[in-house]
């Protein structure tokens, strides 16, 4: 099977719509449909029922990023630079963020108190998560378009010289930049030789983050990758970490342990105090963000298999294959109990179960999606390219 390459210098630019006004969410299929598909190592058709959704809502344009849970609200950021938040139970609208500047919607975090974005123009905005209303709004030197990290006293965000809007600049460096969280002042902010920073971690008082910077003397745009660990009070580097695997896909941190994966399609596990390799491996695929969970390290990959590894030796302790025709699994995966969630590119959602990797569930929606989903209780939330969110009942 073609393995999927990525070019460390490529960023996928996502064409914007019109915008349009939210509306309420509209009534759900009462009967679910059924259809019939070919499974996983079959030719032959098979009849599976296509599962209603509880209720579904119409946003305003395209959902790119994952939908984010905080309360009973559901935070969904558009590609129109709009933020929406939805009543977890019904899908009604609460509210909906449409400033002066666009909400870079791959920047969008939200926690119990705040949601928090990167603003075109080179500005970071924090949202009260209940209403809506801007706390605060801080200018920044550069555009933060990759996720922010929150902690109850700090936003840290992620800037860049390369991504929509913006003309790269390989030799430039951007910094990961720690604001006050009651009112957006700059606490610090630390250098790296990174021209891209992307989606940092925190883990206790550490904050990880890396991207990929140019390597010397070679042609522009070849790229290597950067891992950084910054002491998360005042900004002092504690460690880095340098391989040749181009632009940073993800980084994740769990326990003592660091990992990341990058163009090469390998998978790295660093220690969290001092940045030593611990082992590297991987499936040969690019691989999804993976979520870790009592020493395994759980993700998907390109060639339609969701691993566990076991997170501090790096050998293989389980694998399932999903369906052929749900192409791969996309997003964060989601624990629950011991059972982990995740939705595929054409909407099939999964449970598997931790230990053995059994499934438990497999819901099919009919419906396609460009990003993960999000738990709220008994619904699996995700939404799709067309604007709209769906809510699904995984009792």
């Amino acid at each position: 099977m073609q393995k999927y390459k990525i070019w460390a210098g490529t960023f996928l630019l996502v064409i914007l719509g019109a915008c349009a006004s939210p509306t309420p969410p509209v009534p759900a299929p009462l009967q679910p449909a059924v259809h019939t598909q070919p499974q996983a190592g079959s030719t032959a058709a098979t009849v599976v029922e296509i599962t209603a959704p509880v209720w579904v809502a119409s946003l305003s344009d395209a959902v790119n990023a994952s939908p984010l849970v905080s309360g009973d609200l559901v935070i969904v950021p558009t590609a129109d630079g709009m933020l929406h938040a939805l009543k977890a139970e019904t899908g009604e609208i609460a509210w909906v963020y449409s400033g002066e500047a666009k909400v870079w919607d791959a920047s969008v975090n939200a926690d119990e108190t705040k949601v928090c974005a990167g603003l075109q123009g080179r500005k970071v905005i924090c949202l009260d998560v209940k209403t809506g209303i801007p706390l605060w709004t801080a200018s920044l030197e550069l555009e933060v378009q990759s996720r922010i990290a929150l902690t109850s006293d700090r936003v840290f965000a992620p800037t860049t010289h390369a991504g929509p809007g913006l003309k790269t600049d390989f030799n430039a460096q951007a910094s990961l930049i720690a604001l006050d969280a009651s009112n957006g002042e700059v606490i610090w902010q630390s250098l790296t030789e990174n021209y891209i920073l992307r989606r940092p971690v925190v883990n206790g008082n550490i904050v990880i983050t890396g991207g990929a910077y140019q390597i010397p003397e070679k042609p522009e745009g070849e790229v290597a990758t950067g891992i950084y660990a910054f002491n998360a009070e005042d900004g002092s580097l504690l460690w880095e970490y340098r391989s040749n695997d181009g632009l940073l896909r993800w980084v994740e941190s769990g326990d003592d342990l660091v990992f990341f994966s990058a163009a090469s399609e390998i998978v790295y596990a660093l220690n969290l105090n001092d940045g030593r390799l611990l082992w590297q491996d991987g499936p040969g695929y690019w691989m999804q963000f993976p979520v870790m969970n009592n020493g395994q390290i759980y993700f998907g990959s390109g060639d339609e298999y969701f691993h566990a590894y076991n997170a501090s030796t790096g050998v293989e302790t389980w694998s399932h294959m999903i369906d052929l025709s749900s192409i791969n699994q996309i997003g964060r995966p989601i624990l629950r109990d011991n059972s982990i969630w995740f939705n595929s590119v054409t909407g099939e959602i999964y449970s598997l179960d931790v230990n053995n990797g059994e499934r438990l569930a497999t819901i099919y929606t009919e419906q396609s999606a460009r990003v993960g989903g999000a738990l709220y209780e008994s619904f699996y939330i995700m939404g799709d390219p067309q604007g709209k969110v769906y809510a699904y009942s995984v009792q």
